[in-house]
């Protein structure tokens, strides 16, 4: 358990409004190590921090980030949602974010476009070639991250997985075999997925013996996490990541 990650989904989540600099800032203040966000290309190419398709969740405009541009998207307050002391919180751009990586931390970057990212990747690498060495990658989409191992092939590259956390993905949901056959053909490092039934004993002890990383999402109570550890999944993405490191650490020293 030592070893385990305890990840914080679009920073912390549950107490400052998610994907924001707050969240990041409260994370690493958190004395957490390895921090999750989303990320997306506006229409002027600049990396930006958000999750959904669109953002009508802030302000009511049903427009996708590619079609903003970059300083059109930080007028829009995306922190009131959570309190008002969140107010004026603004969607930053990756590299804003990065500046923030302290020395011990990790930062998961999740790769919400396709593979068109790669121009703006690679300039960006160019402009923090010091921090990028503690960056991560992961994406549902499985073109995107081979991209990403073939341009990073020193950061580590896992692919998202769904699996059955809805009804269409379980329908579609690959075969192991098929999973395996498709992260060994690009070397990717493992998988991160949902933390559902079909990440059961058997599927961990397949990508063990395959020395493949295995995450897992999105888990927020300490029964949810009990029912993995014996697996020795790598890590947990959890909204609540403090509060998270202190339940597992209590159950640790029992």
């Amino acid at each position: 358990m030592e070893n385990l990650k305890i990840i914080a989904h679009r920073g912390a989540s549950f107490d400052a409004p998610e994907n924001t600099l707050a969240s990041v800032h409260l994370a690493w203040t958190q004395n957490i190590n390895f921090v999750e966000v989303d990320v997306k290309l506006t229409k002027d190419n600049v990396l930006v921090v958000f999750h959904d398709e669109t953002t009508i969740r802030f302000n009511q405009v049903n427009k996708r980030i590619s079609e903003y541009t970059f300083k059109e998207l930080s007028s829009i307050d995306v922190g009131l949602f959570k309190g008002e002391q969140w107010k004026n919180e603004s969607i930053p751009s990756l590299e804003q974010v990065l500046k923030t990586i302290p020395a011990k931390g990790s930062l998961i970057v999740e790769l919400k476009d396709g593979p068109e990212m790669e121009c703006a990747l690679v300039q960006l690498e160019k402009r923090n070639t010091d921090v990028w060495k503690q960056l991560e990658f992961i994406s549902f989409q499985y073109d995107t991250i081979c991209m990403a191992k073939k341009i990073f092939p020193n950061n580590k590259c896992l692919w998202l997985l769904g699996l059955d956390s809805n009804l269409e993905t379980s329908k579609n949901m690959p075969s192991i075999k098929n999973i395996l056959k498709k992260v060994k053909q690009h070397h990717l490092d493992g998988i991160d997925v949902f933390a559902g039934e079909v990440a059961n004993e058997s599927f961990f002890k397949i990508m063990h013996q395959e020395n493949l990383d295995i995450y897992l999402w999105t888990i927020n109570t300490i029964a949810h996490a009990k029912k993995y550890l014996p697996f020795q999944p790598h890590g947990i993405t959890t909204d609540k990541p403090k509060w998270m490191k202190e339940q597992l650490k209590k159950l640790h020293d029992k």
